[in-house]
C-alpha cells in the first residue's frame, strides 16, 4: 500500500480516509476468521491520515549555533558570597573576577582564612553569541594586593561563558568554585569561593532559585561549581595538538602590492607569513612564522596544561598572516572537545587525525581592505574556502606525584618529527560536473554588466589562484568514477585538452549580460544551450567516513517521520495509533541490525585513525542496543501506553540523531557538527563576478 500525499482537512473523506478504512476492515475480516489479536498487528508500511503533518527533516537543536555573527546584548552578574579553607597564613584576601579583559575586585578582609563578602558585580557585553560564549570567565583570590604589592595568587577556576549560559535558567546558584595553582598543578586545592553567576541575553528571564537550607550551603563537595555530569574530582591532563602543514592559503601577491614590494626588493616573493595561534581555555599558543610561503610546513606541536574534563567547549584555531603592523586572521577553524571524546562507561579521550581540517572565510579575492575580515575570525559561515591545516590532537591524564611531571601550566611548543604524505588517505581523482539551468531576478543595479559564475572546490578552480595541479595525482582510469567522468565529458574537444591529454578545468560560465524581464528584475538568456562547469580534483579519498553516518542518518529520517504520523493519528483522534507505532518500532529494530551487519563487514583499516575505530566502536555499541530496545518495546505498546511509548521512541531520535550528526564545513561549526574533523569534503561555493568591459 503507497503512502498517501498530505491533504487538507476537508479532503480526510475522500483521501487519506480510504486508506485507513481499508486497514480498519481488514482487521475486522481478520478478527471475525479468527485472525491475530488486534492488539499485535502493527502498520510499518501505512501511513495514516497525517493532517498538515510535515515530512519535512527536523534539524537538531544547536544551541550553541553562532548564527550571523550579529552582535547581541549579554550581562553577566556575578556575586561573590564568601570564601573558605583558604590555603596561608596571615590572610588577606580579596577576590577578583575576571572576564575577557575586563577585572572586578571585592574589598581586602584582613586577617581571615574564610571571608565573608556578599559583593555584587555586573559586566555588559554587546558581542557576537560565539564570542561571548567563548570568553573565560576567572574567579581568583589574591592576598594583600594593595598599592605597594601586586598581591600573591592563592588559587583561581575558570569556565567558559557559554557553559554557564546553558545551564537551568543560564545560571549557578550558590556554588562552590574549587580554587587551585596555575603555577603547581600538584599542590591540591587552594580553598573554595561560593557565588551565584548568571548570563543574560536580550530578552532571557532568570527565575530565582528556592533558597537552600544552610545544611545544603555548608555541604561544600556536594555543591561544587560544577555543570551536572562532571566529576568532582577532575585531573589534570596535558593537550597535546601537533600542528605539521598547511596548504591552499588566498594568493596575496596578485594585486597591486605585488607590484609595488617587486619594484622596491626586485624579486616578486609570496606575501604571506604565516603561523598558526590557538586558544584554549584562557591560554594562548603559537607556532613559529614561516616567512614568504603559502605552503607552510611547521610539524610544531602546543602543549596545553588544563584540568580533565575542561570546563571549555571549545579549541580555537587560526592560520594568521604576521605583519609589523596588523597580524590578520586567514581562517578560523574550531575544535568542540565534546564531538572527538566520549564520557560514557566506555568512553575515550579526545582524539583527532592525523587529519585535515578545513577553514572557511571571506572570497580568495585579496583586497587592502576586506570588508568581510570578520568570516576569517570564525564570525558567521564562510563564503570561501580559505586554507587547510592537518593537525593531529591527543590527550595524557597526568600523574602529579610522578617526578617527571612539570608542575607549572604554562604553554609550551616543540618541535615534532615529519608525517607521512599517505597518512591522511590516499589521493584520487575526484571530478565535479555542473550546469547552470537558469538565473533570474536578477536585481537592476547589476543588470547593466555582464555577469559570470564561478565555483570551485577547495582552491581548485579559482581564477585568482590560477591552474593548480597536486603534488601527487591518484590513479588514471579504472574504476566507477572513470567512467562517469568518460560519460560526462565525451563530447569535449581538443581545445580543452592539456598536452597530456587530461582535462582543462573550466570553472565559470562565460560572461552574459542579462535580460530585461520587468522593470524591476533581469535573467540571463540560458535557453538552448546551458553554461557547464567541469573541475578535476584531488583529495584523500574519504568517503567511506560518510557512510555509517548516512546510514544512521536515513535510519533517524525514518523514525521521525514515522514517530509524526503517531503525533498526528493521536491528535486527530485516528484508529489505532498503537498499530502504527508497532510498525514504526519493528522498522526501527530492522534497520538497526542492517547497520550493525554493514558496519561489521568494513574491515578497510587503510588511512584510519584512533577517533575512526572508538566512533565505530560508539556506534555499534549504541545502535545495537537500540534495535534491541525497539524490538523489545514493540511487544509492550497497547492502546492504553502508546503515549509513554512514544516518549521512549523520541529518546531512540535524539540518540540517533547524535551520533549521525556530521559537522559542517564551516569555521564555526556549532555544532554540532565529529567528522567536521575527519572528514575532507570538497566545499562548493558559487558566486557571481561582475565583468565591467567584458564581452561586450
Amino acid at each position: 500500500m503507497k503512502r498517501s500525499k498530505h491533504r487538507g482537512q476537508k479532503e480526510d473523506k475522500g483521501g487519506d480516509e480510504p486508506a485507513i478504512l481499508e486497514t480498519q476492515n481488514m482487521d475486522r475480516n481478520g478478527m471475525l476468521m479468527g485472525g491475530p489479536d488486534p492488539d499485535t498487528i502493527s502498520l510499518a508500511s501505512v501511513t495514516a491520515v497525517t493532517t498538515n503533518v510535515s515530512n519535512k527533516r527536523s534539524k537538531p537543536d544547536i544551541k550553541m549555533e553562532p548564527s550571523s555573527g550579529r552582535p547581541m546584548d549579554y550581562q553577566v552578574s556575578v556575586t561573590v558570597i564568601e570564601a573558605r579553607q583558604l590555603v596561608g597564613l596571615n590572610m588577606d584576601p580579596m577576590v577578583c573576577v575576571e572576564i575577557g579583559e575586563e577585572k572586578k575586585y571585592t574589598s581586602m578582609k584582613e586577617s581571615t582564612n574564610c571571608p565573608y563578602y556578599n559583593e555584587y558585580f555586573v559586566f555588559d557585553f554587546h558581542v557576537p553569541p560565539d564570542v561571548m560564549f567563548d570568553k573565560i570567565l576567572k574567579v581568583s583570590v589574591i592576598h594583600s594586593k594593595n598599592l605597594l604589592r601586586s598581591g600573591t595568587l592563592v588559587g583561581s577556576f575558570k569556565m567558559d561563558v557559554g557553559t554557564i549560559y546553558f545551564q537551568p535558567e543560564h545560571q549557578f546558584y550558590h556554588k562552590w568554585a574549587l580554587l587551585s595553582d596555575p603555577e603547581d598543578i600538584t599542590a591540591g586545592s587552594k580553598g573554595y569561593v561560593k557565588c551565584d553567576i548568571a548570563v543574560v541575553a536580550k530578552g532571557d528571564t532568570i527565575k530565582t532559585p528556592h533558597k537552600a537550607n544552610e545544611s545544603d550551603d555548608d555541604d561544600i563537595e556536594g555543591n561544587l561549581l560544577l555543570p551536572e555530569g562532571v566529576p568532582a574530582e577532575r585531573q589534570w591532563a596535558r593537550y597535546y595538538l601537533k600542528i605539521y602543514r598547511a596548504e591552499g592559503l588566498p594568493r596575496m601577491n596578485t594585486s597591486i602590492m605585488a607590484n609595488v614590494k617587486k619594484a622596491f626588493i626586485g624579486e616578486n616573493k609570496d606575501l604571506v607569513d604565516p603561523y598558526v595561534q590557538v586558544l584554549f581555555a584562557g591560554q594562548k599558543g603559537k607556532t613559529s612564522v614561516q616567512k614568504s610561503c603559502y605552503e607552510p610546513i611547521w610539524n610544531e606541536q602546543i602543549v596545553f596544561t588544563e584540568m580533565f574534563p575542561p570546563l571549555c567547549k571549545r579549541m580555537k584555531i587560526q592560520i594568521r598572516d604576521s605583519d609589523k603592523v596588523n597580524d590578520v586572521a586567514i581562517g578560523t577553524h574550531f575544535l568542540d572537545l565534546k564531538k572527538i571524546s566520549n564520557d560514557g562507561d566506555k568512553g575515550f579521550l579526545p582524539t583527532l587525525g592525523p587529519a585535515w581540517v578545513n577553514m572557511y572565510g571571506s572570497t580568495r579575492t585579496y583586497t587592502l581592505m576586506d570588508e568581510y575580515q570578520e568570516l576569517n575570525e570564525g564570525l558567521g559561515e564562510g563564503v570561501s574556502f580559505r586554507a587547510r591545516l592537518l593537525i593531529n590532537l591527543g590527550v595524557e591524564i597526568l600523574d602529579p606525584s610522578s617526578p617527571d611531571v612539570t608542575s607549572s601550566t604554562e604553554v609550551q611548543v616543540e618541535g615534532v618529527p615529519n608525517i607521512s604524505e599517505t597518512a591522511t588517505g590516499k589521493a584520487e581523482d575526484f571530478f565535479l560536473f555542473g550546469s547552470f539551468l537558469e538565473a533570474t531576478m536578477i536585481d537592476r543595479k547589476i543588470g547593466d554588466k555582464p555577469i559570470s559564475f564561478e565555483v570551485t572546490i577547495g582552491y581548485y578552480g579559482s581564477e585568482s589562484d590560477g591552474v593548480i595541479q597536486p603534488k601527487s595525482k591518484g590513479k588514471k582510469g579504472g574504476g566507477e568514477g572513470a567512467e562517469e567522468e568518460t560519460e560526462l565529458i565525451h563530447n569535449s574537444s581538443d581545445e580543452e585538452m592539456d598536452d597530456d591529454g587530461d582535462l582543462i578545468s573550466v570553472s565559470s560560465s562565460p560572461p552574459m549580460k542579462p535580460v530585461i524581464t520587468d522593470r524591476n528584475y533581469f535573467h540571463l538568456p540560458y535557453f538552448e544551450r546551458k553554461p557547464c562547469i567541469y573541475i578535476k580534483s584531488w583529495w584523500e579519498d574519504q568517503r567511506r567516513r560518510l557512510y555509517n553516518a548516512n546510514i544512521i542518518d536515513n535510519i533517524a529520517h525514518k523514525l521521525e517521520d514515522g514517530l509524526n504520523d503517531v503525533h498526528e493519528i493521536i491528535k486527530t483522534e485516528k484508529a489505532y495509533p498503537e498499530r502504527r507505532l508497532r510498525g514504526v518500532l519493528e522498522e526501527l529494530s530492522q534497520g538497526c541490525s542492517q547497520f550493525v551487519s554493514l558496519a561489521n563487514k568494513d574491515h578497510n583499516q587503510f588511512g584510519r585513525t584512533k577517533l575512526d575505530r572508538e566512533r565505530l566502536k560508539l556506534c555499534l555499541s549504541e545502535v545495537e542496543a537500540i534495535g534491541q530496545q525497539a524490538k523489545s518495546m514493540r511487544t509492550q505498546v497497547k492502546k492504553s501506553t502508546v503515549r509513554d511509548k512514544l516518549k521512549l521512541a523520541q529518546n531512540f531520535l535524539t540518540k540517533l540523531r547524535f551520533l549521525a550528526d556530521e559537522v559542517k564545513p564551516a569555521p564555526n561549526e556549532s555544532i554540532h557538527n565529529y567528522s567536521i574533523l575527519q572528514q575532507q569534503i570538497m566545499y562548493c561555493s558559487i558566486f557571481h563576478n561582475i565583468y565591467t568591459g567584458v564581452g561586450q
